[in-house]
């Protein structure tokens, strides 16, 4: 007979995400079992609706005691585990089953830990790592732990089986959904918990770090993941350790410190790519450019051994390390070697905010190289996707016109590229330049018009006031004259 298949999912107050988790796995679940811990919403509902039997279990700040009572129901052969904001990515339905298919029937205890994906809103990856998800139901296969609980601690002979290709995609690190759902106060607390219990327990050093981390404050989590390296090196924990406390060292200004824990790092694990990158980023950071250069080359390279377990983010080898050489190069001068090698990258940066910095960083480099053409095709999209981000590299064309073909063509440039792109009007600095090259030339219309539009975005500049000021005392309308008057004074005084 076929083996069989029971997704268990542990929820709360998830009526906005549980749908998307349980369509994920339509048709590769034999069962679904959904315990309930005291929702408010239509979680049951939405549950219900997919077909899941709903467990109602009162929260007890322990999630190995909700996911266990899954396990005491669930029916399948095996037993697969999704939070909520998860969702088994399409392409490992097949893996999935063939998993469950596969496995002999005298093979000693396993758990297959898949590839957790870490995305944000935009779909931007925030990292991957390995939890163990699945496994032949087995009475002794239990969790363990209020919180980051392990499943079979203790148990002789058990194997555990890291799956990259079983790839399960995680959207609950966004910061902001995570903080609109109250994660890091209540992971806090249950990690103290625990950790009053068993204060030298590198794994909850590490994870009560992460929180620390989550929340922005990098000292105290550079402190912890420190720690962890120091006390319990020979884990994957302290691997990961070393990549989060150089990343948060460089968040607060001690990126040489950084620099010396990824190269303490590599020469301990010199096959974890993630460590190698992280260590250029830092050298980049306190000028060393040249350094910066080789350890992105080595980043390149794929993790093996111990490091597979470890945190991993694939897009370093995708791209990321590429775009780090290329700053390296650009820093050393080398202006044609960082182009070539972003060109080379480019199409495999996704669309999101890497994406539109590596459009800013070869806009200025096409623009050092005196090639404006090619600049313009890359800027000229992003001034109505990304107003904000093209404000500098449009500013830089307004001064090339002004340098090379004076005011009156820049005025043209200018007044062509915010009639067709409007949403440059919207940007405080691009309605400035266009207010001083329009008292250069002297127009009159255009200029009251951007004039207006500064005062309606809030400018705080004395000198458009008195020009407003000017102008319209030059039409007869003296009370908004002298009403631009007053707001002139009142800017020059502060």
């Amino acid at each position: 007979m076929p083996r069989t298949l029971s997704l268990c999912v542990i929820a709360r107050n998830e009526e906005a995400m549980l749908s998307g988790c349980l369509e994920s796995v339509a048709g590769v679940v034999d069962e679904i079992v959904v315990v309930d811990t005291g929702s408010t919403d239509r979680t049951i509902e939405v549950a219900l609706a997919h077909g899941a039997r709903v467990l109602e279990k009162p929260w007890t700040d322990d999630f190995s005691a909700a996911r266990n009572a899954a396990l005491e129901v669930a029916k399948g052969d095996f037993v697969f585990f999704l939070d909520a904001d998860e969702r088994l990515d399409q392409t490992a339905m097949g893996v999935l089953r063939r998993l469950v298919r596969d496995e002999a029937e005298n093979a000693p205890p396993i758990v297959y830990a898949p590839l957790i994906l870490n995305v944000d809103s935009a779909g931007a990856s925030l990292g991957a790592d390995h939890m163990p998800r699945l496994w032949r139901a087995r009475p002794e296969l239990r969790f363990t732990g209020r919180i980051h609980e392990q499943v079979g601690v203790g148990v002789v002979g058990l194997k555990l089986a890291y799956e990259d290709a079983l790839k399960v995609i995680h959207l609950g690190y966004d910061p902001a959904l995570a903080k609109e759902r109250g994660k890091h106060d209540r992971n806090i607390a249950l990690l103290d918990r625990e950790l009053a219990e068993r204060p030298d327990d590198p794994a909850l050093i590490f994870y009560r770090a992460k929180e620390s981390y989550a929340l922005g404050d990098d000292a105290a989590a550079a402190e912890g993941f420190q720690r962890v390296i120091r006390e319990a090196p020979g884990l994957n924990y302290a691997l990961s350790s070393y990549v989060f406390a150089v990343e948060c060292l460089r968040s607060i200004g001690r990126s040489d410190e950084g620099l010396h824990v990824a190269m303490d790092g590599v020469r301990h694990h010199p096959k974890y790519s993630e460590l190698w990158y992280a260590a250029g980023m830092a050298a980049l950071d306190i000028g060393k450019p040249v350094q910066a250069e080789a350890l992105f080359r080595e980043a390149l390279v794929p993790s093996e051994g111990f490091a597979l377990t470890a945190f991993n983010d694939p897009d370093i080898r995708a791209f990321r390390a590429e775009i780090g050489m290329g700053q390296a190069l650009r820093v050393q001068e080398q202006v044609e070697k960082a182009l070539a090698v972003w060109l080379k990258v480019h199409d495999r940066v996704p669309l999101g905010p890497e994406r539109v910095r590596l459009d800013l960083d070869l806009i200025e480099v096409y623009l050092t190289l005196g090639q404006q053409q090619e600049a313009w095709a890359l800027l000229e999209p992003m001034l109505d996707s990304s107003p904000e981000d093209a404000v500098g590299p449009l500013l830089e064309f307004l001064e090339l016109y002004l340098q090379f073909m004076g005011p009156e063509e820049a005025w043209k440039f200018y007044s062509n590229t915010v009639t067709v792109h409007t949403a440059m009007l919207r940007q405080m600095p691009i309605v400035g330049a266009g207010i001083e090259i329009g008292e250069v030339i002297g127009i009159g219309e255009p200029l009251m018009e951007l004039l207006q539009i500064a005062v309606h975005l809030g400018s705080q500049v004395p000198q458009h006031y008195e020009l407003l000021a000017r102008l319209l005392e030059a039409q007869g309308q003296r009370p908004a004259a002298e009403a631009a008057r007053r707001a002139a004074r009142r800017f020059t005084a502060m």
